[in-house]
């Protein structure tokens, strides 16, 4: 069923929006240029220690010094609007921060909204022309770099930037022309500009006898763009080196939390680092790394998504720290809301009422009740109770506001595929999907589905595969490439397609699941349950592990502790509020197990309430024919194996049944003693022996003779009977035999 493990890995997580290239199976985000927005300093400089360890062996003191100055900073006081004031290395600015109106205010403003834009831009625009009069020629080369950056014209950007950068050898304008080349796929030219030795610019005011240095070495930010054009060559162990291969900077937290400055650079950096440890299978490392990244700063989502996205953290471990990060130290007033807005996308297996309270007030406080993100949260609720209709309409609206919106599209594809009237419009989507993204995961994955939906097992395993050589990192195509062996019976290559899905997704239980089922299949009771046990260490929520649980004890013989697990699995399944008829198989497990220890009531109650579920259900009906047999009700046995025959006819299993108790029915009728005309009751008694003896003398070869009955056989027992009916049958019979003889001597004349 690869639609219970899209969250799964319905979950796990799509690659990001757009990519670039593709590098071993990894997809990184094409990077936007970057708009007009001012420079904003931070409140304060933070002073956290760098690790000298994972660094350039090349780098000097003051050269470390002046990193560790940059250590809580983004790119935003690198801004190309204005000339930075500071020594090389700084980032300090003449232009405060401008406030804007917070997320709260009354909705339906748009027109005060636009009035308000319009003045701001009054007011940047006569600043600008004041401020005109003070630019000097790099000043004004620098702002006709940025327009023509905004507008796409990336050879006017170069022109300028190269002439800027020549002019004066500063870091942050080799940062910008280095961000032309990168937006244009130059990521050799970018790399050359950041990491080439320099001599000493004339301007930098340092002796000509210095040592030459690269721009690397005296600019967190160029250090971050240098190891992303390296990682866009494939040179991952470079990369490595220029981001450190641990945490680049000191501990995680107290002046850094300092002010809002926009997304840090460590924590860009952290997530580069987390991105690299992915590529090169260090999957524990690149945890860290994310867990790193996120901590730095909360505004880093991209390192959310890794996490939460690509099930790198068990339920638990995901809640807890999530919920402890340091909003409020990072964001101010804003904590909640990018509080709230992380909560909706966490897994929905526990914290329901957390979750729904949370997405509550993101619609009424802050309008955004059809937000993407906000409804993909509705959805995945509603596809962890297996409520698909339900499910599916949520995701149409997300795709109608959003056509490509990457967490959506797995869950929407498995909820058609799991409602048969939505076969035609799964086809007609994964056709358009591969027309128009033809080298993207999620388009071959719809095509696999499809021809999963059809039972066409071969043809859907050849396009999961596909979609996991795009991306390595996509679940579900892990996971119903794992399926399609399975319903074919190939349990072995089942098991290790699952196994390799668990060792990309080491956050979720389900691998784990599916191998142990499908090491039930295979008889191995011992491994079965030694997989389940850990599907219940890392979730202990979900009702399906316990069913197969139950299973494995009924299998052991251990009933009682069989129906515990059941019942436990039934009631968790009701705070899932997801569809009764989905757990119709955990209440026939159950009938069974009643069954078993001889409690025909609360059997026959299940297997009733698998009927009242499932109408459909030969099984059921075959659960009721065996408790009414064991009962001994024959006749109610066959007609409900009958019943179950009409929904599944040729079921071996029900044959069988029927079989058994044709073959009962039969034994009680020949062991019973029917009075026959003409027979005494006293030589009924005596039957059964006088058949045993006959049986003796045919095998001994002797020829039984014939015993005449005298009129002195006959008792007063007899008589008296013969008198209350036998003398009528006699007398019956009398008349028969005389009709057959008269009949036998017309036929001889």
């Amino acid at each position: 069923m690869p639609a219970r493990t899209s969250r799964a890995f319905e979950s796990a997580s799509p690659p990001p929006a757009q990519s670039t290239s593709n590098l071993g199976g990894f997809s990184f985000s094409s990077i936007p240029p970057p708009g007009p927005s001012r420079a904003r300093p931070p409140a304060r400089r933070p002073s956290a220690s760098f690790d000298l360890s994972n660094t350039s062996s090349s780098l000097t003191s003051d050269q470390l010094d002046n990193l560790r100055r940059q250590s809580g900073l983004s790119t935003l006081p690198l801004s190309p609007r204005r000339p930075s004031t500071a020594q090389s290395g700084s980032t300090a600015t003449t232009r405060a921060p401008r406030r804007t109106s917070g997320l709260s205010r009354a909705h339906g403003g748009d027109a005060d909204e636009s009035i308000t834009e319009g003045h701001e831009m009054e007011d940047e625009a006569r600043e600008m022309e004041g401020d005109a009069e003070d630019w000097t020629l790099v000043d004004r080369m620098r702002n006709w770099r940025n327009d023509a950056m905004t507008q796409h014209l990336y050879s006017t950007a170069n022109f300028w930037g190269s002439k800027i950068f020549g002019l004066t050898g500063n870091p942050n304008d080799a940062f910008w022309l280095a961000q032309v080349h990168f937006y244009t796929h130059q990521f050799a030219q970018a790399e050359n500009i950041l990491t080439a030795l320099r001599p000493p610019h004339p301007t930098s005011g340092e002796p000509p006898t210095a040592l030459p240095r690269r721009l690397t070495d005296s600019s967190l930010a160029c250090r971050y763009l240098a190891a992303q054009c390296q990682v866009r060559l494939g040179k991952w162990e470079e990369a490595l080196e220029m981001v450190g291969r641990g945490q680049i900077l000191g501990n995680v937290g107290g002046n850094e939390d300092q002010g809002d400055g926009g997304v840090k650079l460590t924590a860009s950096t952290a997530h580069l680092r987390g991105l690299i440890h992915l590529h090169l299978g260090a999957t524990d490392l690149a945890k860290d790394s994310f867990v790193e990244a996120l901590s730095r700063d909360v505004k880093c989502f991209e390192s959310f998504e890794m996490l939460v996205g690509s099930e790198m953290m068990s339920s638990d471990e995901e809640w807890d720290f999530i919920q402890g990060l340091r909003y409020q130290a990072q964001t101010g007033e804003d904590a909640e809301f990018v509080r709230m807005m992380y909560t909706v996308r966490l897994k929905k297996i526990k914290h329901r009422d957390e979750m729904t309270v949370a997405r509550q007030r993101l619609t009424d406080e802050f309008g955004l009740g059809d937000d993407p993100d906000v409804l993909f949260g509705l959805a995945d609720e509603l596809y962890t109770g297996m409520r698909f209709a339900e499910c599916f309409r949520v995701t149409s609206k997300v795709l109608a506001i959003h056509s490509s919106h990457r967490p959506t599209l797995p869950l929407h594809l498995a909820c058609m595929h799991h409602l048969p009237n939505l076969r035609s419009r799964l086809y007609l989507l994964a056709q358009e999907l591969v027309e128009n993204e033809p080298d993207d995961a999620i388009s071959w994955y719809a095509v696999g589905l499809w021809y999963f939906a059809g039972r066409r097992w071969e043809e859907s395993r050849r396009y999961f595969g596909k979609s996991v050589l795009i991306d390595s990192r996509f679940g579900p195509a892990w996971i119903a490439f794992a399926h399609s062996y399975a319903y074919e019976g190939e349990h072995d290559q089942a098991i290790t397609a699952y196994s390799t899905a668990l060792r990309h997704f080491q956050g979720t239980h389900l691998p784990l699941l599916f191998i142990g089922m499908q090491h039930l299949g295979l008889s191995n009771v011992a491994l079965a349950q030694e997989y389940l046990e850990a599907a219940k260490t890392g979730c202990p929520d979900d009702p399906l592990v316990l069913n197969e649980l139950g299973v494995i004890a009924h299998h052991n013989g251990l009933y009682d502790e069989a129906i515990t697990l059941l019942r436990q699995a039934l009631a968790l399944a009701k705070k899932v509020q997801g569809s009764p008829a989905a757990w119709s198989t955990t209440h026939l497990n159950l009938g069974h197990a009643y069954r078993k220890l001889k409690r025909f009531p609360e059997a026959h109650t299940s297997f009733r309430q698998v009927i009242h579920l499932d109408p459909r259900s030969g099984a059921a009906y075959a659960g009721l024919g065996l408790v009414e047999h064991q009962m001994g009700n024959y006749q109610e046995s066959i007609s409900r194996y009958h019943e179950a025959l009409s929904i599944t006819p040729g079921d071996p299993v029900t044959c069988d049944l029927l079989r058994l108790v044709l073959e009962d029915v039969a034994y009680s009728i020949s062991s019973e003693a029917f009075a026959f005309p003409g027979i005494p009751p006293s030589k009924l008694r005596s039957i059964d022996q006088q058949v045993a003896e006959l049986d003796a003398s045919i095998a001994l070869g002797e020829m039984p003779a014939s015993p005449a009955m005298s009129v002195q056989d006959i008792t007063e027992e007899d008589i008296s009977v013969d008198r209350t009916g036998e003398g009528e049958g006699m007398s019956q019979s009398f008349g028969g035999d005389a009709e057959d003889g008269e009949e036998t001597m017309d036929m001889s004349g």
